[in-house]
């Protein structure tokens, strides 16, 4: 690789770049993974062991800058491992600074066998605090350090941990170890018909045992897990989703499944592009998301499965999906096809113009997209190596994009079944049981169009391989016979397949079927058994997917089931809550259902009219709840609050998240803004009462009336009504009177506070009288008192008798 003679030093170099190329790529992962969570100590202290070990195998090979970087970035994370500083987003971005640094110049290293000359002050200054950056060294630059020679290393070859492999050799051996089994595969149906002595059988057995154990060992030589794959995945959702502004959760699946390395390489950029584009295009803004009652935190998930000889990497997110007929509009506006043309495209054929060259969706070309150079690479990229790519739309809901791929020649374990008079193969890793479909513990239930397997109380849905087939059932089938299999494709999935008769379990050399027969979707590959007659093996996912049935194993058994329908039913009950960052920087929240949309609008939009702020958006105006309207030249966020006839809009500084609603509420003691306070993740947050905004919005909306109401306290002998009623009466637009006052004009209202009310009967004549009591329980059924502290109660009778006067 680098061209020198000394070849110890290059194994030595190779194997420490190998190395650190498998440790960076973890790393980044991993360091995304431990910001999310910083209480995880588990994950700092790998990340604190992947670096640690960088630094010592750079030290060994004296290269300065590697071990200073590494160094640098070890001393950070013990940093916070000791307690002495916070895991913050500036500490996490800069040890992800020193991952790159360090990725760039073992590039260099490589290609040139000399570290490169350079000055790090600015990523390992990056990784100080804020308060010691100021005073960091003078840059010290770090000239080209050939690597040492052989005679300077004692290397001990017994140490070494790996060699590098061609792999045309391994391709040989693979061919071979192929061979070797096909060729024992005949032998052993050979020596079932020969009728051989048992001492030629356990000779046999023991060859057989040791070509399992070669065949094992060379096949997991060109093997990795996938989860290398997915390894860079984490900080590329990070980095870009806070480039733009969105709050992203991702999630990987099926890390343990594995593929050729060859094959990793060539799906590894139509993977990253997927995904990039999923960020960029799929995943909406997050006020679209709060207008669409989404969670502000959107979710793009990864997940592999093996399926036979093929591997299906799955990208989901649940983003807008596509449009169809704004995919057609887009591809006739860029004259990609015709009017006519559009009219006449099935709605699978609408979602699969993405794959036209130049086609895009982008509404302007960006770093991230929008050229038209994306989905139409990734289809030929995958289609190259022969595989597929496939598209689950689910408008304004999300999409899923299936990459699917064959795993290259391969053996694996295989169960034979017959159907319809022919032999075929079930990967035995899918396999989870084997029933007889008559036993006493399965019992078989037709529901609507289809059947049910209930096994020992757990129910799975019950497909027959002969009808999924298109196949009339053998005449020499019997019933009593049937088997079930019990098939998990996949995590949270399984079905019952019913099949004629199990055969055996067998070790299977998979090769790819003809395109057509692929094409089914039934088949995931062929393979020859030891009668020498080719056999297809089934795609266990395959079958699920034209089967069409749901094979969640969420709710299978009847208690499950009614769980899972009682907390579907409260999901759909709870009550969503909007969190936000207020004016004055206090989290807030507001039932969802009430806002109409959150609208982004330029500061000058806002403006005063007849003392009332208001926002213009659009060709409309209206009301904004506030006192006056904010300066400056920036965009602010409203609510845009909707009861069904009236809008009021309200000013918020971010939107946060979006939550269900506690059934814990604290009220308020008052009416106004906060109607109470819940716990939201142990933290209170302020509730704002929609139903006083638009009150407060209808009364100022209201005329003030020409006369305010006069109402008159009688019997006020500890001065409560003076000191306490008063001023709520005043405030809510009555002139008061006081017992020890004389007025020109007759009260409109008498309020005798007095439990007995007697005096006050006499003295009311024909003027409305209201009676306040001093408890909370009236006296009796028809008692037509108020409870003094009964605000509500108080002023509605009042309007009911005189009326005129402000809410």
């Amino acid at each position: 690789m680098l061209g020198r003679t000394d070849t110890a030093m290059d194994d030595l170099l190779n194997e420490f770049l190998a190395e650190t190329a498998e440790i960076l790529s973890d790393a980044g992962g991993a360091i995304v993974a431990w910001e999310a969570d910083p209480a995880d100590r588990a994950q700092l202290d790998a990340i604190f062991r992947l670096v640690h070990t960088i630094k010592g195998s750079s030290g060994f090979l004296a290269l300065p800058r590697v071990t200073a970087l590494a160094h640098a970035a070890e001393d950070a994370l013990d940093q916070v491992r000791r307690g002495h500083r916070a895991a913050d987003a500036a500490l996490v971005s800069g040890v992800l600074a020193v991952i790159d640094r360090l990725n760039a110049l073992c590039v260099t290293l490589g290609q040139d066998g000399t570290e490169p000359v350079g000055d790090d002050r600015d990523v390992i200054g990056a990784l100080s605090p804020r308060e010691e950056q100021a005073s960091a060294p003078a840059p010290v630059q770090v000239a080209g350090v050939p690597m040492r020679r052989e005679e300077d290393v004692g290397a001990d070859p017994n140490g070494w941990r790996s060699i590098r492999v061609p792999l045309p050799l391994l391709d040989s051996v693979m061919t071979g170890v192929t061979d070797i089994v096909l060729a024992r595969n005949e032998f052993a149906r050979m020596l079932r018909e020969s009728g051989a002595d048992s001492a030629t059988i356990a000779a046999f057995d023991r060859l057989s045992d040791s070509i399992a154990a070669m065949r094992q060992s060379v096949s997991q030589m060109r093997m990795q897990r996938i989860d290398k794959l997915f390894a860079p995945l984490p900080r590329i959702v990070r980095d870009l989703a806070q480039e733009l502004g969105k709050k992203i959760a991702f999630q990987t699946s099926g890390g343990e499944v594995e593929l050729d390395r060859e094959m990793m390489e060539n799906i590894r950029d139509p993977l990253i592009h997927i995904v990039r584009n999923a960020i960029d295009h799929g995943i909406e803004t997050l006020d679209d998301r709060v207008a669409a009652g989404k969670d502000i935190t959107a979710t793009i998930s990864v997940a592999a499965r093996q399926s036979g000889n093929q591997i299906e990497i799955e990208v989901r997110d649940d983003g807008r999906g596509l449009s169809p007929e704004a995919l057609v509009a887009k591809a006739v506006a860029s004259r990609l096809l015709t009017a006519a043309d559009a009219r006449a495209l099935s709605p699978r054929e609408k979602l699969e113009l993405i794959f036209r060259p130049g086609f895009s969706t982008a509404a302007k070309v960006t770093e991230v997209s929008g050229r038209g150079v994306g989905m139409d690479i990734v289809k030929a990229n995958v289609e190259k190596i022969g595989g597929v790519v496939d598209i689950r739309n689910d408008e304004g809901r999300g999409l899923a994009i299936l990459l699917r791929v064959p795993m290259t020649l391969t053996i694996i374990s295989g169960l034979m079944v017959r159907a319809a008079g022919q032999y075929f193969a079930i990967p035995r890793g899918a396999v989870r049981e084997v029933l007889l479909e008559s036993g006493d513990t399965v019992r078989i239930d037709r529901v609507g169009g289809g059947e049910l397997a209930t096994v020992r109380g757990e129910q799975f849905p019950l497909l027959r391989l002969e009808n999924l087939l298109g196949c009339a059932r053998a005449a020499d089938d019997g019933e009593d016979d049937r088997a079930l299999v019990i098939v998990r494709p996949g995590q949270g999935q399984s079905y019952a397949l019913s099949v004629a008769a199990i055969h055996d379990h067998e070790e299977l050399v998979i090769k790819p079927a003809a395109p057509m027969i692929m094409a089914t979707g039934l088949y995931a590959g062929t393979t020859l058994p030891d009668n020498g007659r080719p056999v297809l093996l089934l795609d266990v996912q395959g079958l699920l997917a034209v089967a069409g049935v749901d094979a969640s194993e969420a709710g299978r058994s009847k208690d499950g089931l009614a769980d899972a329908e009682a907390e579907a039913a409260a999901t759909r009950d709870a009550t969503q809550l909007l969190l936000f960052r207020d004016m004055d920087e206090r989290v807030r929240g507001i039932r969802l259902s009430v806002i109409e949309r959150v609208e982004d609008v330029p500061l000058p939009a806002l403006f005063e009219s007849a003392g009332r702020v208001q926002a213009k958006i659009g060709e409309e105006i209206f009301p904004v709840h506030a006192a006056r309207p904010p300066v400056g030249t920036g965009h602010i966020k409203l609510l845009r609050l909707h009861d069904g006839r009236s809008v009021l809009c309200y000013p918020i500084a971010e939107v946060i998240d979006i939550v269900r609603l506690p059934d814990a509420i604290q009220p308020s003691g008052v009416p106004g803004l906060i109607a109470g306070v819940v716990l939201i993740g142990g933290a209170p947050v302020e509730l704002i009462d929609p139903f006083w905004l638009m009150e407060q919005q209808a009364a100022r909306s209201l005329p003030l009336p020409r006369r305010e109401p006069l109402c008159h306290l009688a019997d006020d002998h500890d001065g409560w009504g003076v000191n306490f009623l008063a001023p709520i009466l005043r405030g809510a637009g009555y002139r008061v009177t006081l017992a020890a006052e004389t007025a020109d004009e007759t009260p409109d209202l008498l309020l005798c506070l007095s439990d007995d009310g007697e005096l006050c009967g006499h003295a009311a004549g024909d003027v409305p009288m209201i009676r306040l009591r001093s408890s909370i329980e009236a006296a009796a059924p028809d008692d037509q008192s108020v409870y003094r502290y009964d605000r509500e109660a108080l002023l509605a009778a009042m309007r009911r008798r005189v009326g005129g006067a402000r809410p």
